[in-house]
Parts: C-alpha cells; sequence; structure tokens
C-alpha cells in the first residue's frame, strides 16, 4: 500500500516537472526570436500557438490475490513541492504568451480487502504540439525599415501634434491677422487710386498720341503708368535729361541692377519728355520668354547684332545698352563693380554709327533689388549652360535717382578698346560720385524719406 502510494506521489511528480519542462521550451524559444529580432534590427512579430497539455488520466487497477494482506499503519506524509517561478518581464514588441490550462484528473483508485496486486496502468503522457511556424516571424523589408527609422529619427510621428498646434496658432493670430491687412488693402486702394490720377493728369497727350498712331497710344499709356510707379514707390528722379538729344541718334550705356527696373523708369521719361522711343538691346534669353514677343516689338527692344543695332543708330533713333548684361544683373553687388571684361561691341557700335555716348548711373538700384548670384551654384551653372536662373530678391521702396553725364563725342581717332575704357572710366565715376559704397538697403530707405539731391 505504502509503496503504491509512493509511486504515484512520483509519477504526479513526473508530469508536473514534464510540464514544466514544456513551460521553459516555450520561453527558450520566444527568447531566441528576441535574439533574432536584436541582431536584425528589424521588428520582428513571434507568435506563439497556445500550449495545451493533455495528460490522460491514469488508470490503476487492482486485483485482489489470495493472499491475505494485512493493513499496516504507515503514515505516509508527503512533502509539500513548492514551485514558484520568478516574474519574467517581456517589454519590447507585442508578444503575447498564453499557456493553455493545464488539467490533471487522476484516475479512481480502489482499494479491495483482500490481497492486493498492483498493476501499473499505463501512464500516457502527450504533450501537446508547441507549434513555432516560419510564418510566425515576419521580418521587415529593409527599405520599410529604414524609413521607419528615419521617420523616428526625423521626428514625422509628432506631424499630427504640430498641424494641431499650428491650427491653434491661427485661430488665435487670425484676428490680428485680419485687424493689420484691412490698413493694408486700404493703403493699395489709395495707392490705384493714386496712379489712376496720375494717367488722367496726363489724359490730353493719351488722347493726341491714339489720334496718330496706335502703338504709339499704347505705349504712351504703360509709359505713364511706369512713370507713375517710379515716382510713388521709389520717387524717381533723373537728373541730366536735357543731355538726351530732342532729335538725332545716341547711344545710352548704363549699369545693369539685378533687375533693370531703373532703365524702365528712364524709358518711360524720355518718352513721355522728349516724345521719342529709346531702342534697347536685351539678352536672348528673353525673346524666349513666352508672351514678351509683342512688348518687345511695341517698346522696339533687339537682341544686340552689332549691324542691326548700327542700323537703328543710322535712322536717328536712341540706343540703349548695358555692356555688363546678364552677368553684371546675376553677379555684381552691393559694392557696384562694373563686369564689362573685354566686352568692346557696344564702342564698336558708336565708332560706325558715328554718335556720342551719354553714359548713365541710377542711385540705390542694388539696394531696391538684390540677387543671390554671388553663390558659386548659380555661377557654375550660368558659365556652363548660360542659365540665368539665380534668385532675385527686394522690391524695397528705397530711392532712385538716375544721373546721365556728360556725352563723349564721336572721335574718328579713337579706337574700339580706347573708347570703351573711357565710357566704362565715366560710369565709374557716376558710380563714386552719386553711390555710397558698400550700399545699404536702410540707408536707401532713409535717403527716400528724409533727402534731397544737392546737384553738384
Amino acid at each position: 500500500m505504502y509503496l503504491s502510494g509512493l509511486h504515484m506521489y512520483l509519477t504526479g511528480l513526473h508530469m508536473y516537472l514534464s510540464g514544466l519542462h514544456m513551460y521553459l521550451t516555450g520561453l527558450h524559444m520566444y527568447l531566441t526570436g528576441l535574439h533574432m529580432y536584436l541582431l536584425g534590427f528589424m521588428p520582428v512579430s513571434v507568435r506563439f500557438t497556445h500550449v495545451s497539455v493533455r495528460f490522460t488520466p491514469v488508470s490503476v487497477r487492482f486485483t485482489p490475490l489470495p493472499v491475505r494482506f494485512m493493513p499496516v499503519p504507515v503514515r505516509f506524509t508527503p512533502a509539500p513541492v513548492r514551485f514558484t517561478p520568478a516574474p519574467v518581464r517581456f517589454t519590447p514588441a507585442p508578444v503575447r504568451f498564453t499557456p493553455a490550462p493545464v488539467r490533471f484528473t487522476p484516475a479512481p483508485v480502489r482499494f479491495t480487502p483482500a490481497s492486493v496486486r498492483l498493476t501499473l496502468a499505463s501512464v500516457r503522457f502527450t504533450p501537446a504540439s508547441v507549434r513555432f511556424t516560419p510564418a510566425s516571424v515576419r521580418f521587415t523589408p529593409v527599405p520599410v525599415c529604414l524609413f521607419r527609422a528615419w521617420e523616428e529619427w526625423a521626428g514625422l510621428e509628432q506631424v499630427e501634434d504640430y498641424l494641431s498646434f499650428l491650427e491653434y496658432l491661427l485661430w488665435v493670430f487670425t484676428p490680428l491677422i485680419i485687424v493689420f491687412i484691412v490698413p493694408f488693402l486700404i493703403v493699395i486702394l489709395l495707392y490705384l487710386s493714386i496712379l489712376f490720377l496720375h494717367v488722367y493728369k496726363r489724359k490730353n497727350q493719351l488722347k493726341e498720341a491714339y489720334c496718330n498712331n496706335l502703338w504709339d497710344g499704347a505705349r504712351k499709356t504703360l509709359a505713364i503708368l511706369w512713370d507713375g510707379h517710379g515716382a510713388i514707390w521709389h520717387g524717381y528722379e533723373v537728373h541730366g535729361m536735357e543731355k538726351i538729344p530732342d532729335k538725332g541718334p545716341a547711344l545710352i550705356v548704363y549699369y545693369h541692377g539685378a533687375i533693370p527696373i531703373d532703365y524702365y523708369y528712364f524709358l518711360a521719361n524720355v518718352i513721355i519728355q522728349k516724345g521719342r522711343t529709346c531702342h534697347s538691346v536685351a539678352d536672348h534669353f528673353l525673346f524666349k520668354i513666352p508672351g514678351f514677343k509683342l512688348l518687345l516689338e511695341v517698346f522696339s527692344v533687339i537682341h544686340g547684332p552689332q549691324e542691326e543695332c548700327v542700323r537703328a543708330l543710322k535712322n536717328g533713333h536712341l540706343l540703349g545698352i548695358s555692356p555688363g548684361g546678364v552677368r553684371e544683373a546675376l553677379f555684381s553687388d552691393e559694392t557696384y563693380p562694373l563686369l564689362w571684361g573685354k566686352r568692346r561691341g557696344f564702342a564698336q557700335v558708336a565708332i560706325d554709327s558715328q554718335v556720342p555716348v551719354i553714359p548713365m548711373f541710377t542711385q540705390n538700384v542694388r539696394e531696391g533689388f538684390r540677387s543671390l548670384g554671388t553663390l558659386r551654384l548659380f555661377r557654375w551653372l550660368y558659365e556652363r549652360f548660360r542659365l540665368p536662373i539665380a534668385p532675385v530678391y527686394g522690391g524695397f521702396p528705397v530711392k532712385f535717382r538716375t544721373f546721365l553725364g556728360d556725352p563723349i563725342p564721336y572721335d574718328p581717332n579713337t579706337t574700339a578698346a580706347e573708347l570703351a575704357e573711357r565710357v566704362q572710366q565715366a560710369v565709374r565715376s557716376l558710380i563714386d560720385r552719386h553711390q555710397k559704397i558698400p550700399g545699404c538697403i536702410l540707408r536707401a530707405l532713409v535717403e527716400r524719406i528724409y533727402t534731397k539731391h544737392k546737384n553738384n
């Protein structure tokens, strides 16, 4: 009897240890998957199917023998076996491990008062299949993993929070924005009203121009609009307009700003005050811009062959040209360097046409608009591909004053190189006399309001 009970106790202990072994096996597989995650630096999702441990009931059958068994008072006190597994905490990844409930149902033990024959029935231990399928370990592709890592590094997960914050700021500052925009709109309306009055003041000139020629009327209208814009926004002034002949040809050589808006104002004043149209030489890329062809034709803009320039001057027209061109517009700066290089074509045009050369410079033209062409990338693009794509910024309402120097008369004994040098020195002299170097936007804005020019 004692031995039978001891045997049953050891059998139950064996089944308990088998279940513990299965539990530790599943834990080992989880740690293996976690190890693969740490080595691959990829999100790994390990799924374990539930472990079902099934124990078949132990059937112990006792068959009576013709042997009398005297019960012996044997006391059997099984020692308590306590198994307290240490708490295992797994934080990374949503890995869920739910062990199946282990059910142990001992078979009923029957004792016969007769002799006892102990027949150990088969104790069958069928461990449930712990299924570890390869599909349960999913490796994220490398590009997706890199994108997620970059997303975490850049903090894009908080974009929604930033948008919510911006929405809050917009809700808070919208009233203030409206309060400031309304006065600004009123100022724009006043500006347009002044421009309208400026045009209306010259309605008689417009009426006469439209009666003579359609394009003369269009040129006069645009000239008045540009002159009004220059007078209102920049307080534009021209000093030395009397040096422009009322009749006859002349070659006007000027310094090229980032945007030659001063030259547009000058052309408008020539049309209004002298009643003449000044032909101009422009870069080839202007003729490739869609929609510019009509504007260039109406204002007699040519792309610059020497023969065509000579023809315009011999026909008695004024001709404006900037030897620096696009290079000077993009790469010059607030120190106002002349980037003419060895260009002498304009001087040869003046010699062939036998016309005087008038130097011209506009004060603060580099403070009105500035270029980022001094950066190496934009210079390389222009030198390599002839792409004038350097960004231009500005539009500041600085003071513009255009100064015309003394005409350089035609001299048949002067070569093109000598004439080009004389014209360059004349333009440089105008810059040194009327422009503070280096240019300053703030100082130019102050001059727009407070200072007045003193004639030399």
